[in-house]
């Protein structure tokens, strides 16, 4: 039997700042978003930096709810890449960002990058 190799094509996803209350103040998340799920949404427009990327579907681990004009609300799939450890709103903190568990370091530079947000070193 003949093994086929096939190059995975790399996708593009649109790097989006979302920002929640929390009971303590404004936390935010940088977040990945497949282009064509985000032009799928009629109702929704994800604005962001487009980004080139091959990654597995499998991390869409996480979702956002979206209310529609019908008052209904969808969850609509995204990777956390990083979290804001900052006080505030979180474009006062650039330096202040830590990447999400099982995201690699190189993807999370990538999505921080078009923002102009750093990541911190991780404690060892």
């Amino acid at each position: 039997m003949k093994v086929l190799k096939r190059a995975i094509k790399p996708k593009t996803y649109i790097s989006f700042l979302y920002i929640y209350k929390t009971t303590w103040g404004t936390a935010g998340d940088i977040c990945l978003i497949r282009e064509s799920v985000a032009n799928s949404q009629k109702k929704a427009k994800f604005v962001g930096h487009k980004v080139q990327l091959v990654l597995p579907i499998s991390m869409e681990r996480d979702t956002i709810s979206i209310r529609t004009y019908a008052d209904l609300s969808v969850d609509i799939p995204i990777i956390k890449v990083a979290g804001n450890i900052g006080d505030g709103h979180p474009k006062e903190h650039p330096e202040e960002w830590e990447a999400y568990e099982g995201i690699d370091e190189e993807v999370a530079i990538t999505a921080l990058k078009p923002w102009g947000f750093k990541l911190i070193e991780p404690n060892d």
